[in-house]
């Protein structure tokens, strides 16, 4: 999705929680436009002695001023995007419905901050540079059919935007009106740098995949990013420990379908956990869910808990494989790994003799593909379980 944040006056791409936001929104692999239109200098406005003038015409900040600026900077890439979501801050409200009003600009939604229409009074400054914006007699009716959805963001304590213009902006465009308390005009003044609700409110938009859904996930949990700027493809690295966490997450949210190996070498898998009892419910409700239990020695298939681990799964309708490592290391696979929905690959990196100290997880679509031609090879080499504990017994006779 292409979203574009608007600034208002006397204001820039730079300013405020915009530079926070575009920045989120890139690690989630979305276009962000922030252009810069032009405004005017605040001490230069202060000093005019014609300021109070009605005649005193603005030499940057106007309607006009404005429109050809995003005619000429922005409105080439908005027709080139499948979906796009704008997000004004103040004047920039207000400059979206002129925008997709003059331009028949269909939205996919909209973000107000602090909107309004017409002359707030106050500060003669402001009405200065906003007066050529105002405007009441929008046709709403065409203008809600191209923003379907939108919000209107708007604080108890605001000292530019009484409430009463807020609502009334919002009750014309039949926005969903969310108070946030005591955050003033909600921007740099009171320390707002970021804003994560407005993060929050643009993720909803966005059909994100498992691996993005996990990312922030881990996000939320770790106050960590785990993505590199403006890359959607990445490879990030986490501790055997916190695979627990990971597996939950993924299972929960798992869509089309997983597939893993399992490696009789990890004796740290508890058969009945949370881990394995999340795995098991995926597989009931997605359908499509195949491990494969790749042996290190016979011995293994004696082992209690690892035939607990295989019972359990294969009574739960995981498709259920056998086969033995020396059967498959030819083919340059890793033992322990998982393809979940195509979006990631998961690999528990093994070394013989040693305890797993990294597991990693990649999103690049050459991780993935390489994984899924293992898969392929593996299967062609392994005996699937019809039958339990009998073709367990076949399987071990056919090695000797």
């Amino acid at each position: 999705m292409l979203f574009v944040i608007f600034h208002g006056s006397f204001g820039s791409p730079e300013g405020n929680w915009f530079p926070e936001l575009k920045e989120k929104l890139e690690l989630f692999g979305q276009d962000v436009l922030v252009p810069k239109f032009p405004v005017e200098e605040w001490n230069e406005i202060s000093e005019n002695s014609n300021l109070k003038s009605q005649n005193y015409k603005t030499k940057n900040q106007n309607l006009e001023n404005w429109l050809k600026v995003f005619e000429k900077k922005v409105l080439p890439r908005i027709k080139k995007a499948k979906k796009v979501c704008f997000v004004g801050h103040s004047l920039g409200p207000v400059f979206i419905l002129h925008l997709v009003n003059k331009f028949n600009i269909k939205l996919d939604s909209a973000i107000f901050v602090s909107p309004f229409l017409s002359d707030l009074g106050g500060d003669p400054r402001f009405k200065l540079v906003n007066k050529t914006f105002y405007k009441k007699d929008f046709d709403f009716k065409r203008l809600k059919k191209l923003i379907p959805i939108s919000y209107v963001l708007y604080s108890e304590n605001d000292p530019y935007v009484d409430k009463k213009y807020m609502f009334e902006f919002g009750k014309k465009m039949d926005s969903s009106l969310i108070e946030v308390r005591r955050a003033g005009h909600m921007n740099s003044e009171v320390n707002l740098n970021e804003f994560p609700l407005v993060l929050e409110l643009c993720k909803t938009r966005l059909d994100l995949n498992l691996y993005q859904k996990y990312l922030a996930h881990r996000k939320e949990l770790f106050s960590i990013d785990y993505m590199k700027k403006s890359k959607e493809e990445e490879v990030i690295y986490i501790k055997p420990k916190e695979v627990f966490d990971e597996g939950l997450f993924k299972f929960r949210n798992l869509r089309k379908y997983g597939f893993c190996t399992f490696f009789s070498d990890l004796k740290f898998w508890d058969a009945q956990s949370n881990y394995f009892k999340e795995a098991r419910r995926a597989a009931k409700r997605i359908k499509k869910f195949t491990r494969v239990f790749v042996i290190r020695k016979v011995s293994d298939l004696k082992r209690k808990l690892f035939l607990k681990q295989i019972k359990l799964d294969f009574e739960a309708g995981i498709k259920t494989y056998l086969v033995m490592w020396e059967d498959i290391e030819s083919i340059g696979c890793e033992p322990d790994y998982g393809v979940w929905d195509d979006d990631y690959l998961c690999v528990v990196k093994v070394e013989k003799g040693k305890k797993p100290e990294e597991v990693m997880l990649s999103s690049r679509k050459s991780n993935i593909q390489k994984a899924k031609k293992w898969s392929r090879e593996i299967l062609k080499r392994a005996m699937r379980v019809s039958k339990f504990p009998d073709d367990i017994a076949k399987f071990v006779k056919g090695l000797k």
